[in-house]
């Protein structure tokens, strides 16, 4: 069995409500031997349906924006189903796309970022232009991760950004628990977590329906723009340190 969500997030713009699909990943997350992904871009869009059309064998489902979106990837970006990219920003540049390094996750050494950023579908490119806002505003360092596949999620990638940077938010045009609920049970499941402190956030659809406007106005309409994960990350960076600093404090005591 295979499908697509063709009008998949906010994204969709003028249809609204009645076309736009920000609950369909809980129905598909939740059906056995389902292979989903939520690709970012056109050119992750081919590279995506190509694999499940020559490698995949079994029930398959691709969810992408109508509109257009961002080009954030290149033909010779690397992609392998079922494991996340790792993407962090350079340098200034002309275009998006040619500001960022692209690896796999599990070739990505660690920086010692403030902050990763789990995005998926169109919200990658929003989470590209937090990192670059965060950087300029703040001084902050971000790793964003493209989940491109989220069944089989990658594990590895999301339990690495919360041990090594532990603040870590979840960014997607949908209602919110899709990804950040499926995080949360990753991180809360490790381990190697247990007794770290990890500062989480969630970026998304906030329990409601959807609505009629341009691309551009319906992410801030439902706040999920790179503006408004520039605010969530700031705010729960600030209260990391808060908590380290009353930390050492008491220690010292």
């Amino acid at each position: 069995m295979s499908s697509r969500g063709a009008h998949g997030g906010v994204s969709v713009g003028p249809d609204g409500a009645t076309h736009q699909g920000l609950e369909d990943l809980f129905a598909m997350c939740g059906l056995p031997n389902m292979a989903m992904s939520v690709p970012c871009d056109a050119i992750e869009t081919r590279k995506t349906t190509d694999y499940f059309l020559l490698e995949h064998v079994g029930r398959k489902y691709i969810r992408f924006a109508r509109e257009a979106t961002p080009i954030v990837t290149k033909d010779d970006t690397p992609f392998v189903f079922g494991e996340a990219n790792v993407i962090r920003l350079r340098c200034k540049a002309e275009k998006m796309v040619d500001a960022f390094d692209t690896v796999l996750a599990s070739d990505h050494k660690n920086e010692h970022e403030d902050l990763s950023i789990i995005a998926c579908g169109p919200m990658v490119s929003e989470a590209m232009r937090a990192a670059y806002i965060l950087r300029q505003e703040f001084g902050y360092e971000t790793r964003v991760i493209n989940i491109h596949t989220m069944k089989p999620i990658d594990v590895e990638a999301i339990e690495r950004a919360a041990k090594e940077t532990e603040v870590v938010i979840t960014a997607k045009e949908h209602q919110i628990g899709a990804l950040a609920w499926r995080v949360s049970g990753i991180l809360t499941e490790c381990p190697e977590l247990y007794g770290v402190p990890v500062t989480t956030g969630a970026m998304g659809v906030n329990d409601r329906f959807g609505d009629s406007g341009a691309p551009w106005e319906l992410i801030k309409e439902f706040e999920v723009s790179a503006e408004h994960i520039v605010q969530k990350a700031a705010e729960l960076i600030t209260i990391t340190k808060v908590k380290k600093r009353e930390e050492k404090v008491e220690m010292a005591r």
